[in-house]
């Protein structure tokens, strides 16, 4: 069945090149996608008889004929029955009017579209000046809940959802534009005053059938920023989007016990201290900052105290007392409470088996990164249906990353500066191009580097409307620390769906010949419609880099260089120290 679906779109594509010829060029347009039409549609009153059939498969419906009846099967499992002799059809057996019967037309087979669709749950409009009609599946299900540890807003659509996300000025406020949808029947807007939440409010956003058809848009306004989370359906019929609630702390239910066996105390380096804790079990912290006096406070939720000595003497430039004991508002939680002489930062680190809460100054005006804008010169990489290159995409957003960095003091490189390759190459010479890509290696691996990322954005060319959102890539097991706070932290921005932290399957250059933590992060895929909406606003490409800088300068906060870095801060104070001796 879905070869044949997929022959028939496919002389969709091919066969209107002989028709527009003879003088018309009907079209349907659905998901974005216009799609020409072999025969000319025939408009009967107020509904249009086309070949709907040709475009289920951009719906991801499917269809099969029966004796009696043509079976359509929705994304999300609806099956409609349209019956070829009498002007009727079914939803999920419920009986359906129907203004008139299927029609052939030249081996085509033209269905009353309007009728059709709607028992599909979509809508479709007639452009008669253009002779062209518009299909957008409806949104039936829009709800909010409250559940144990989290909000949920739910979105429902009768077909594939495709969207963006972004932020609005003013109070704060999260977006979704959910794109090439109608929104039907449901709730405009409804009060939610839950905590930080205000309110929340769907609309159609654009009432245009072109260029840029129809996009329905969902605000979230909160009384104060929150992070959150958006998940698909295995058929992208349905948006989760989860938001936790205030007193849950990202503490999933049931959680088993973690027990805390050792703490010790050590100076890592003249800037940064570290409290020690030995855990068995999987911890999981939240930390506050207290003034007057001024302690850091770190919770470990569902935590047993097993430590048998008392905790160490301290005697420190910075941290004047270390105390570990319950929580007196938070049963079941043990806190670390760490006094400090004066306000200072602190991160949590948590590995396999210790944490590691950093108390100090996190500066990066000692950090080496190198920054590398993928492709370059006639080496395009990704083309968007905009006509957006990878390697423009890729420059600009590497630029803002290299000017952030710049402006915190850190020694940062670029690889490419300019539209240019890192050195020619002649197209189809594979030793050439692998030359350049391992010249990029060489100027991280010559100048030291402590970091190394390379900026680039993804295509698919099969099933392209499949494949979406920000992926971070790595080689070696030594960079995957480094590759999941960089996904974190992009992904925490830039707000497209999250493609996940993957090791590469190939052997790619530029991250196994590389000396030092080294990621590339997929910014989005500029094969997919809703992720290239995005990336070519300014907006999305500034967010993109500050996601970029955060993550270096998390990752470095967390302990992902300390050892690497306070080795070199003490080389430099003892070679100041022989200065001054001689």
């Amino acid at each position: 069945m879905r070869s044949q679906l997929a022959a028939t779109v496919i002389l969709g594509i091919v066969l209107p090149v002989v028709s527009a010829s003879m003088g018309w060029a009907d079209a349907i347009v659905v998901r974005g996608r216009r799609v020409p039409s072999p025969v000319r549609f025939e408009v009967a009153g107020e509904e249009v008889y086309a070949p709907l059939l040709d475009v289920l498969g951009y719906l991801d419906a499917e269809w099969e004929p029966e004796a009696e009846a043509i079976r359509i099967t929705t994304a999300n499992g609806r099956e409609v029955l349209v019956y070829r002799e009498r002007p009727e059809a079914t939803r999920d057996g419920v009986l359906r009017e129907l203004p008139g019967v299927p029609r052939e037309v030249k081996g085509r087979i033209l269905v009353p579209a309007k009728a059709v669709a709607s028992a599909m749950g979509c809508s479709a409009r007639w452009e008669g000046d253009s002779r062209t009609l518009y299909v957008y599946p409806w949104i039936r299900q829009f709800d909010f809940q409250e559940l144990n540890d989290r909000y949920r807003l739910t979105i429902g659509a009768e077909g594939p959802i495709s969207y963006g996300t972004g932020e609005l000025s003013g109070p704060p406020r999260l977006y979704l534009d959910l794109l090439e949808i109608d929104l039907s029947q449901i709730p405009s807007e409804f009060a939610v005053e839950k905590s930080y939440l205000r309110s929340v409010r769907i609309h159609q956003h654009s009432l245009a059938p072109a260029p840029e058809g129809e996009t329905v848009r969902v605000v979230v306004e909160f009384a104060r920023t929150r992070e959150y989370r958006i998940r698909e359906s295995e058929d992208r019929c349905t948006l989760e989007i989860e938001f936790p609630l205030p007193h849950a702390e990202g503490l999933p239910p049931d959680v088993p016990p973690v027990i805390l066996t050792d703490l010790a105390f050590e100076r890592t380096s003249p800037r940064v201290a570290a409290v020690k804790l030995s855990v068995f079990g999987t911890p999981y912290c939240t930390s506050a900052t207290m003034y007057e006096p001024t302690i850091i406070g770190i919770d470990i939720a569902n935590a047993q105290n097993q430590i048998r000595q008392p905790p160490p003497e301290i005697s420190d430039p910075l941290v004047e007392q270390v105390v570990l004991g319950p929580a007196p508002d938070r049963p079941g939680t043990q806190r670390v409470a760490i006094a400090v002489k004066e306000p200072t930062g602190h991160a949590i680190v948590v590995d396999e088996g210790e944490v590691r809460l950093l108390v100090g100054r996190f500066e990066l005006a000692e950090l080496k990164v190198v920054i590398d804008p993928g492709h370059g010169g006639h080496d395009t990489g990704a083309i968007g249906r905009s006509g957006l290159q990878e390697k423009d995409l890729n420059l600009d957003i590497a630029l803002r990353v290299y000017r952030q960095l710049k402006a915190m003091g850190v020694d940062v490189v670029l690889t490419r500066p300019d539209a240019n390759p890192v050195r020619p190459w002649a197209r189809g010479n594979r030793e050439q191009q692998k030359a350049e890509l391992l010249t990029r290696c060489r100027i991280a691996n010559d100048r030291d580097a402590d970091l190394f990322v390379s900026v680039h954005a993804n295509a698919r060319h099969s099933n392209p409307m499949e494949y979406r959102g920000t992926e971070t890539y790595y080689r070696s097991p030594g960079s995957l620390p480094f590759a999941r706070v960089m996904q974190a932290e992009v992904l925490g921005v830039l707000r497209l769906p999250d493609g996940g932290v993957i090791r590469h399957p190939k052997s790619i250059i530029v991250l196994s010949y590389t000396e030092m933590p080294s990621v590339l992060v997929e910014v989005g895929y500029l094969s997919h419609p809703a992720d290239e909406v995005v990336l070519l606003t300014e907006e999305a490409r500034e967010r993109a880099a500050q996601g970029i800088v955060s993550g270096i300068r998390r990752y470095v906060e967390r302990g992902g260089l300390l050892e690497k870095l306070a080795r070199r801060e003490r080389e430099r104070a003892r070679a100041s120290q022989e200065v001054s001796a001689d």
